[in-house]
């Protein structure tokens, strides 16, 4: 098996993905026993989501590796046995390959269940191989909602700020490219907008927030962020000047897009700026501008009536950014007249 799993151009790791599920619905027997089902089932997902391969087959259903996924978790955190490669070729295979259904699949699990939370712990680990922690890291958001969206935590304050550490070592141990900054913040917006997990997060990870170009318009944790009423006083009390102008940036960005209550208090808050935040003026327009002009350039690239999603997305972060700068250059020219006259 380990032979031939790189062979996954001439459809190997399909193959064996199909022979995975083939393998966690057979019933145990005199012939086959409950181990050399999990045996069978660990070099089948090997081949299928090994590290060294590439063309990863689509999951759709994902109730076998989640199965299989939760009874390893058992093995390690339980029995205290290594099962590092397929944890991670569970969490990789889910991360990496997961179409619509299994997402929404996904939606529906309850990934608060103490067994669940223990291996997720577990994979984050800094003593825990490399691949294992990226493989966490990317699965993470897609139980993001679940975690993060709560009324009440999901786990001790200990254990929180447990993980809060390890996922930044996790962070940092990677290569930041686009694809790996959506999905850096779409977990940390989930625990900045979250008051239990909002303390534990590592100072110096808010400045991921600089990364906020990258998130997808539609991102869910990013937007209950920017309506949120209380967020904003909260990281005026709790970050450091450096992260409060990032996110006074952020908001800006978004200014066509707050609820009327957190556009009058970003307004409030710049009539009131001094010091750092004032210097950060400047900063703003010309980050506004510079994020323009990208965007034109894009658009650029379709025809001017063209209905290409891509297109209309364009059209419609021009506009935006457009609004929010007029209100910027407007509030800004009459908190510095209020200034001097002061």
């Amino acid at each position: 098996m380990e032979l031939i799993a790189p062979i996954c151009k001439n459809g190997i790791a399909k193959k064996s993905y199909e022979l995975f599920h083939v393998i966690m619905q057979t019933p145990v027997s005199f012939v086959c026993s409950q181990e050399q089902k999990w045996r069978a089932s660990r070099l089948a997902l090997h081949s299928a989501y090994n590290w060294d391969g590439f063309l990863l087959p689509w999951v759709g259903d994902p109730q076998d590796i989640l199965i299989f996924l939760d009874h390893h978790f058992d093995l390690a955190t339980r029995d205290r046995q290594n099962q590092d490669e397929p944890i991670q070729n569970a969490l990789r295979a889910l991360a990496y390959a997961s179409s619509p259904v299994t997402v929404e699949v996904l939606r529906r699990l309850d990934p608060t269940r103490p067994s669940f939370i223990r291996g997720i712990c577990y994979a984050f680990q800094n003593d825990r191989p490399s691949r294992l922690r990226k493989a966490a890291l990317l699965f993470l958001p897609l139980i993001g909602d679940r975690w993060f969206n709560t009324l009440r935590p999901i786990m001790g304050r200990d254990r929180m700020r447990s993980l809060c550490v390890d996922w930044a070592s996790a962070v940092d141990s990677i290569e930041h490219t686009p694809e790996i900054q959506k999905v850096i913040l779409a977990a940390l917006f989930g625990m900045i907008n979250s008051p239990h997990w909002r303390p534990h997060i590592v100072t110096n990870k808010w400045k991921l927030l600089e990364y906020f170009i990258s998130v997808p318009d539609d991102s869910r944790p990013l937007r209950r962020c920017i309506d949120n009423p209380e967020l904003i006083y909260a990281i005026l009390k709790t970050a450091d000047p450096t992260v409060v102008v990032l996110w006074l940036e952020i908001l800006w960005f978004k200014y066509d897009e707050l609820v009327p209550q957190v556009q009058e208090q970003l307004e409030t808050v710049m009539k009131e700026a001094r010091g750092e935040r004032r210097e950060s003026l400047g900063m703003y327009l010309s980050a506004m501008d510079s994020e323009l002009e990208k965007a034109k350039d894009a658009l650029k690239e379709y025809d001017g009536r063209s209905t290409h999603p891509a297109a209309i997305t364009l059209r419609t972060k021009i506009y935006n950014i457009q609004q929010a700068r007029v209100s910027f250059i407007t509030l800004t020219e009459k908190s510095m007249r209020n200034h001097h006259r002061s």
